[in-house]
């Protein structure tokens, strides 16, 4: 049995390592027009961009449980129109920055493409989200 279980783990390894891949392109990690940040980026990003805009895509429960500091929530699907950005961030070129859970969530793609198709500019992707956030154990804040 021990013969049989340890010819098996390499090819469960194996097929788990095939599958993780595919599973992470949920959502893609770079958009066409914006420019993909990881959480050091978002860090450098902040302190020199004193007007960036943080916009947290994800649900109600999301942002509440735990949210960049600075976010103001506004979840993809509220995005209809260009008026809905145009009431968060103060003009085409200013700089701002979409997230939410991560490559599994994919509402920080569908906002940041929305962005980029009404023209914005300066826009900021940061695909990992809050998964890599909570990895790195940066700060979060609460409501």
């Amino acid at each position: 049995m021990l013969k049989t279980l340890r010819t098996l783990l390499p090819v469960l390894f194996l097929a788990a390592g095939l599958a993780a891949p595919a599973a992470a392109q949920d959502a893609p990690t770079t958009i066409p027009g914006a420019t993909t940040v990881d959480a050091n980026a978002l860090i450098e990003l902040v302190e020199q961009e004193p007007g960036l805009v943080i916009l947290d895509n994800r649900k109600e429960a999301d942002y509440a449980a735990g949210h960049i500091e600075g976010a103001v929530r506004l979840i993809d699907t509220d995005i209809t129109d260009d008026g809905v950005l145009a009431a968060h961030i103060p003009a085409k070129d200013a700089p701002v920055l979409f997230y939410c859970n991560g490559v599994k969530c994919g509402r920080a793609a569908n906002a940041v493409e929305k962005a980029v198709k009404a023209g914005y500019s300066k826009v900021y992707y940061y695909a990992l989200g809050m998964d890599e956030w909570r990895q790195k154990n940066l700060p979060l804040v609460t409501n």
